[in-house]
């Protein structure tokens, strides 16, 4: 039986809030960013620390549009 469609989007709503939440050490996130805007051919994402490989994994999983929309909405400044 084929999972239903629906509940794809609430499982990377409930991720994302998670890898946000539970964030990485700045640190680790800054190293993230030194290799994606110093290195020869850039990656088009990065991970940044154990936090962010759940969220790899679900951008496997999750249809690009998807996983996107997602990054966008939780990333949305306030107000």
């Amino acid at each position: 039986m084929a999972p239903r469609a629906c509940s794809l989007p609430f499982t990377v709503d409930r991720v994302m809030a998670e890898a946000i939440r539970d964030g990485d050490a700045p640190a680790t996130v800054a190293k993230a960013i030194v290799a994606a805007a110093t290195g020869a051919k850039p990656k088009p994402r990065y991970t940044a620390g154990p936090t962010a490989g759940r969220a790899r994994i679900l951008r496997r999983v999750a249809p690009a549009q998807v996983f996107d929309k997602q990054i966008r909405k939780m990333n949305k400044p306030a107000g």
